[in-house]
C-alpha cells in the first residue's frame, strides 16, 4: 500500500482521536519511583525514592522522539557497563547505563537475526509464522504479511514522521525478468510498505548479496560487477555489487544517515520514530583504520568500539540539535556474539562476549538469545536495572501504550508493556518468555527455572543441532539463577517433573491460542502442528 502522508495534517492530528487522525496522544507519565540497583548494577542507585516531579517535554510537537538502535551478533559482555571484566572499554554505552535504565533479564525471541527483527517491529514470536528455523535469504519474500502492523505503523499512525536505515533482512518483493533480479524495478513489500516513511539500507547481512544500497523502494546504483567471497572473520559471499558499494563504508554510511535525519528533524513539527538495525558486529568484520588495535583484543572488539562510538555521535547530535532530553534511546541486539568471530581466541585474552552464559548466537542457550538492552530518556530516568523478565517483542505494547493506542486482537500476541517499569511506575507484566534456536527448538524461561524442549544446543553449539545424543536426556531444565553455565540438567528428578508438564502445557496453549497475551483466540501462520512443536503437543 502506497504511504502518502501530509505533515501538516498529522501534526494538525496530534492529541485527537478522530477516524481522519487514527489516533495520536501521549500518556505524559512522571517518572513516579527509582528502582534499586541490581547484583550486575555499574551504578550506586540513588538514596531517595521520593517521586520526581513530571518534566516539561522539549520541542514544538511535546511528544518524544525514539531511536531503536539493534545492534547485529552483539552480546551482553561486551559493554563494560555490564560486564566490568569486559576488555571491551565502551564509555558511550556506559553513559546510557548510568543515565537509563539496564534491563538485565532482557532476551531476543531468537538466537536468529530474522526470526528476532520481526518480533522487534511486530509484537510476535516469529514461529508463528512459515518460518520454522533459519534466517531468509536476501531474495525471500516478505516475512511480514500485508496488513500486519509494524513498530512503524504504531508510530506513524500516531503522527510520527517514521524512518528505518540499515540492515532489513525480512523479505520483500524483488521483481524479476527471467528469473533475475530486475535493479531497475520498485522493490515491493519493503519497509516503505511496512510502516516507514523513508528506508536507507542494505538487503540483508552485510554478508549476503546483492551488494546495493536500497533508499525507499529503489536500488540507488545497479550492480555492475562481482565481489570476491571473503573467510574469516571477514566473511563475504561471493555476489554481485554496485560500483558504489564498498564493504568497509557500509556501516559508516548508515552512522552518516542517521546523524543525517537526526539534523533534519531537529526543525519538524512532528516527533520522530528512527530505527536503526545496524550492520554490525555481523560478518564481515571491518574496524576502520581509526578503530584498528584500539580494543587489543582483535578486529571484532575494534568493531564494537566503532558502534560505541557511534552510539556517542548520536547523543552528541541530540544535544547538539537541542533534541536529547525529549529522545527515548534504546540500545539493544537481535541476538548474541557469533561464535564465528573468533570467541574462542578472545575467550582465551580473558573477554567473554556472552558474559557469564553458556553459548553464543544460533543456540537455545542464554548466551544465544540473553542481550544488552538499555533505555535512556535524556535526564529524565535516573541510572537503574531491572531484573524483570522482558523480550524484544515487547516494544509495540510498550510503546502503545505509550502512546495511548490501543492493540487490536489480531496485534502483537506475544508483547507485554514495560512501560511503567521504564517510567518507575510499576513492574513488568510478563511472566515467561518463549525462545527459539537455529533449528527452531524451544526453550521457555519462569522464574529462574529454564526448561528446554530438545537435547541439543538447537544452534551450533556443544552438542551441535543434529549430532548424536544417544545417552541424552530428551530435554533439558536449569535453574538459571544458580547454574549460569547450564550445565547441571535437572531433567528427569522426581521434583521437577511437575514442572516440565506445567511448561508443556502453557507451551501448548501459547500455540494452539495464537498469543501467549490476554486475549480472544486468534491463528497461527501455519496451524499448530509442527516438527518443532512435538515435545509439548504429541
Amino acid at each position: 500500500m502506497e504511504r502518502k502522508r501530509n505533515a501538516d495534517v498529522y501534526a494538525g492530528c496530534l492529541g485527537k482521536r478522530t477516524p481522519e487522525c487514527r489516533g495520536g496522544r501521549i500518556a505524559r507519565t512522571a517518572v513516579a519511583g527509582i528502582l534499586a540497583a541490581g547484583a550486575f548494577s555499574c551504578t550506586k542507585a540513588p538514596e531517595s525514592e521520593d517521586a520526581a516531579a513530571e518534566p516539561e517535554p522539549s520541542g514544538a510537537h511535546g511528544m518524544p522522539n525514539v531511536i531503536l538502535i539493534l545492534a547485529d551478533d552483539m552480546g551482553y559482555g561486551d559493554i563494560s557497563g555490564l560486564n566490568r571484566d569486559s576488555k571491551i572499554r565502551t564509555s558511550n554505552l556506559d553513559a546510557l547505563c548510568s543515565s537509563g535504565i539496564v534491563f538485565n533479564n532482557a532476551h531476543a525471541s531468537s538466537s536468529m537475526s530474522t526470526p528476532s527483527r520481526y518480533s522487534v517491529l511486530t509484537g510476535r514470536y516469529p514461529w508463528r509464522t512459515s518460518l520454522k528455523q533459519g534466517v531468509l535469504t536476501s531474495e525471500a519474500p516478505a516475512m511480514i504479511a500485508p496488513g500486519r502492523r509494524t513498530l512503524g505503523d504504531l508510530f506513524s499512525d500516531s503522527g510520527y514522521a517514521t524512518a528505518c536505515i540499515g540492515k532489513w533482512h525480512l523479505g520483500w518483493g524483488w521483481q524479476k525478468n527471467g528469473g533475475e533480479i530486475d535493479y531497475e524495478a520498485p522493490i515491493k513489500d519493503g519497509p516503505t510498505e511496512r510502516g516507514f516513511d523513508y528506508f536507507y539500507g542494505i538487503t540483508a547481512s552485510l554478508d549476503m548479496p546483492p551488494y546495493v544500497y536500497i533508499e525507499n523502494d529503489r536500488v540507488t546504483q545497479v550492480p555492475t560487477r562481482t565481489l570476491p567471497a571473503r573467510t574469516g572473520v571477514q566473511l563475504m559471499r561471493e555476489g554481485v555489487a554496485s560500483e558504489e558499494f564498498v564493504p568497509e563504508e557500509v556501516f559508516p554510511r548508515m552512522t552518516e544517515k542517521a546523524l543525517e535525519y537526526i539534523g533534519k528533524m531537529q526543525s519538524s513539527d512532528r516527533p520522530y520514530f528512527l530505527y536503526l538495525p545496524l550492520t554490525a558486529p555481523h560478518t564481515p568484520v571491518l574496524p576502520s583504520d581509526r578503530f584498528r588495535g584500539k580494543s587489543g583484543i582483535g578486529d571484532y572488539g575494534d568493531f564494537v568500539l566503532m558502534i560505541d562510538d557511534m552510539a556517542g555521535q548520536i547523543v552528541s547530535k541530540l544535544k547538539e540539535t537541542g533534541q536529547y532530553d525529549n529522545t527515548i534511546m534504546i540500545f539493544t541486539a537481535d541476538n548474541g556474539c557469533a561464535p564465528y568471530v573468533e570467541t574462542g581466541k578472545m575467550e582465551k585474552a580473558g573477554h567473554y562476549p556472552s558474559y557469564v552464559w553458556r553459548g553464543y548466537k544460533s543456540d537455545i542457550f542464554e548466551g544465544g538469545h540473553r542481550i544488552p538492552l538499555i533505555i535512556s530518556w535524556g535526564s529524565r530516568i535516573a541510572g537503574r536495572r531491572s531484573v524483570d523478565p522482558v523480550c524484544l517483542s515487547d516494544f509495540f505494547a510498550t510503546f502503545a501504550q505509550m502512546l495511548g493506542e490501543p492493540v487490536a486482537n489480531g496485534e502483537a500476541e506475544d508483547s507485554f508493556s514495560l512501560w511503567d517499569v521504564v517510567t518507575g511506575s510499576g513492574k513488568g507484566r510478563r511472566t515467561d518468555i518463549v525462545v527459539t534456536s537455529n533449528d527452531g527448538s524451544f526453550a521457555m524461561i519462569r522464574g529462574n527455572l529454564k526448561v528446554i524442549f530438545t537435547a541439543t544446543s538447537g544452534g551450533w553449539g556443544d552438542p551441535e543441532s543434529g549430532s548424536d545424543v544417544s545417552g541424552l536426556p530428551e530435554m533439558q531444565v536449569y535453574n538459571i539463577s544458580s547454574d549460569t553455565k547450564e550445565s547441571s540438567n535437572l531433567y528427569g528428578m522426581e521434583e521437577f517433573d511437575a514442572t516440565v508438564e506445567t511448561y508443556k502445557t502453557a507451551m501448548r496453549d501459547y500455540v494452539e491460542s495464537g498469543r501467549s497475551t490476554p486475549g480472544t483466540p486468534v491463528s497461527n501462520d501455519t496451524g499448530n502442528s509442527w516438527k518443532q512443536t512435538a515435545p509439548f503437543t504429541d
